[in-house]
């Protein structure tokens, strides 16, 4: 109609990889807010350059002004209304638990996100760009591949523990918090993967808040 032709929406500029784009995305899902989803192309350094000075996402383009950091942005959303996400609890379990998993996700992750179809990677430069930036510590994405069978086993193990740490549903008791918004983009990362064994509890808040936030998980496209 021409009512709508007139409305403007938000634009959210992101990689789908990247988990703090994820973050973004969430809140427009949880709001129900329409937006503009704009996948950029990896190599593309002029477009958020021109927009914040550097090349970063996710960028949001809201009433003629560009913001980018991802809880920022979430914040700014949430604001629209009245705000539903309630503060984080200072899980420092779940923190530690990121910290200490970081470098054996980066493992699992990584080498299959090189190879993933996602729309930031279309091209080989794109794609080339994004690998020679993002190498692994101490191996490389060819043997950390090699070696999935040995980092699965240690990732599902490590998920076991996960799982009791979370309330249910959501990260904590009471409903959507900004500790969801921080932890579901990782575990989202994680289904690129195929073999990790998700401990029922924790397939449950995955499957819960792909649905909630309205962002889709990555098995269809598994490695």
């Amino acid at each position: 109609t021409d009512e709508e032709l007139k409305q403007s929406v938000p634009t959210l500029h992101v990689y789908d990889h990247c988990p703090f784009c994820v973050r973004a995305r969430m809140i427009f899902g949880l709001k129900k807010i329409p937006f503009k989803l704009n996948f950029l192309m990896n190599d593309d350094v002029v477009t958020p350059t021109r927009m914040t000075g550097k090349k970063v996402l996710p960028i949001l383009e809201l009433e003629g002004a560009a913001m980018s950091e991802s809880l920022d942005i979430v914040a700014k959303i949430d604001a629209i209304g009245a705000p539903i996400l309630a503060k984080a609890a200072e899980r420092k379990d779940i923190d530690q638990w990121l910290t200490d998993n970081k470098e054996l996700i980066r493992k699992v992750t990584r080498p299959r996100d090189a190879r993933a179809l996602f729309p930031e990677f279309a091209t080989k430069a794109a794609r080339a760009m994004w690998v020679k930036n993002h190498q692994l510590s101490g191996t490389s994405f060819e043997a950390a591949f090699m070696a999935s069978e040995e980092y699965l086993k240690q990732l599902n193990s490590k998920l076991e523990k996960l799982a009791e740490m979370i309330h249910g549903d959501t990260v904590n008791e009471g409903g959507v918090s900004y500790d969801d918004i921080t932890l579901w983009p990782n575990l989202r990362r994680l289904t690129i993967a195929k073999g990790v064994l998700w401990p029922e509890k924790l397939r449950k808040y995955l499957l819960y808040m792909e649905d909630l936030c309205d962002v889709p998980i990555l098995e269809v496209m598994a490695i």
